[in-house]
């Protein structure tokens, strides 16, 4: 299949995957949300097929009843991979108590959040762009976010880990990411 036929094929996955599902404080069909992320990678340069497809998919395996196995069957390993880092809910717990005992690690100690960045930081740049792709686009409105913790949570989020990962990897990003902070910032105090 070429990689014009791969992400349209993604996209398709996409919009049928997230069928009657919508962005929380907005009417919005939930699959606007993955491709206005792979449009705002595509304004950086980041156009590439896998790119692109990650993006289309980050949240399938996350958000619905498709499985990682799927996605690495109709778009292959790599692909299927970024969608598994980027899915918060794909590490068993077998597999956290299996990486403590063979790695002497203590990862069960950590949140979920916390295992969430910590995989996130030792991934390929491609998936960490997805991600940041992923915090400029819900950090655009962040006024329609009804739970003000939330909103607190993602702004944290950004600044502590996001924003500093992406300075590395894709600083003119996190540019537009930084500025979609302190346009909230003003918003609320006017």
């Amino acid at each position: 299949m070429n990689n014009k036929k791969l992400i349209e094929l993604a996209k398709k996955y996409c919009e049928h995957f997230h069928d009657g599902q919508f962005r929380k404080g907005s009417n919005l069909p939930y699959h606007t949300h993955p491709i206005e992320v792979a449009s705002i990678l595509e304004k950086f340069g980041y156009a590439d097929t896998i790119t692109q497809c990650i993006a289309l998919l980050h949240d399938v395996v996350e958000d619905t009843n498709i499985i990682t196995g799927e996605i690495k069957e109709r778009f292959g390993y790599e692909i299927a991979n970024g969608v598994f880092v980027l899915s918060k809910n794909t590490i068993s717990n077998e597999t956290i108590e299996w990486l403590d005992r063979s790695l002497s690690l203590n990862i069960s100690n950590l949140s979920e959040a916390q295992q969430y960045k910590l995989r996130l930081s030792f991934s390929r740049r491609k998936i960490r762009r997805v991600k940041i792709a992923d915090m400029i686009h819900n950090t655009q409105d962040l006024v329609s976010l009804s739970k003000p913790g939330s909103i607190e949570k993602k702004i944290s989020d950004a600044e502590e880990f996001y924003i500093p990962m992406g300075r590395k990897i894709a600083p003119i990003m996190i540019k537009e990411l930084e500025k979609n902070i302190t346009d909230y910032n003003k918003q609320i105090l006017n």
